[in-house]
């Protein structure tokens, strides 16, 4: 993706990005449903998802990640793994591979859903894909965007609206294609959030203009440690998952 370089961001990656969410209890339910025993991840990045989806529901797991850096430092982990370097949309696995797939943040990296879900649908024998995203709505309602106007711009174009990622799952193949929405308790901004902002902790802020960055976090900080100004917000996300 153009202005953000995984294989040179990936320690810090791996430090701020921890894994799991308000979507984690749904997504790990989906796997215990279909009883899955063989499953792939698409998009791994560093395994903090994977540690605690292994830890949550024990089974025989490939992670798929494209970048040489944070596939190593997911190797590094030390899980009962199997890593594969390969990017959507193909996938390197035989047909009816898996019976439960998942991906966390990965499909606003997609530039076409169609090929890539029906690959997903490819290496699944009957089972289960889910998918971690968020809303158009959260996109346009977060508290960022006070700070930081070209938030929702940059992210409204790459995030898919869910009926759109709904509709392309049925064309793919998937029946039963449903959606639900989860938020996480209110939290306050402090300190340490700031310093992961400032660290790009998440790829749009390193696809802002640098002059709109620096001057948001300035006024951030600012908002935060001068006048004490107490912001709040929540984490919000959309799984979308469908069965073969």
């Amino acid at each position: 993706m153009s202005g953000f370089d995984y294989d040179r961001v990936a320690a810090r990656y791996d430090r701020h990005r921890s894994g799991g969410g308000p979507y984690f209890p749904r997504l790990t339910a989906l796997a215990d449903g279909c009883g899955a025993t063989r499953v792939l991840e698409v998009g791994a990045g560093t395994g903090n998802e994977t540690v605690l989806f292994l830890q949550a529901h024990p089974c025989a797991l490939t992670a798929l990640e494209p970048s040489a850096n944070m596939l190593e430092a997911g190797r590094a982990k030390g899980l009962p793994v199997r890593w594969v370097r390969g990017a959507a949309p193909a996938l390197p696995f035989q047909d009816g591979a898996f019976n439960f797939l998942f991906a966390s943040y990965v499909l606003h990296h997609v530039r076409d859903l169609g090929p890539f879900l029906s690959e997903c649908a490819r290496v699944l024998a009957c089972g289960c894909a889910a998918f971690v995203t968020v809303s158009q709505a959260f996109i346009h309602g977060h508290v960022m965007n006070a700070y930081f106007p070209s938030l929702a711009v940059i992210d409204a174009a790459r995030f898919q609206p869910i009926p759109e990622v709904e509709a392309a799952m049925r064309a793919a193949g998937f029946r039963d294609v449903a959606s639900e929405d989860s938020t996480s308790p209110p939290r306050i901004i402090d300190a340490e959030y700031i310093e992961k902002i400032a660290d790009h902790f998440i790829s749009t802020y390193a696809l802002l203009p640098e002059d709109e960055f620096a001057k948001g976090l300035a006024r951030l900080r600012e908002d935060v440690f001068l006048r004490g100004k107490r912001i709040s917000m929540v984490r919000e996300a959309t799984l979308v998952w469908g069965f073969r």
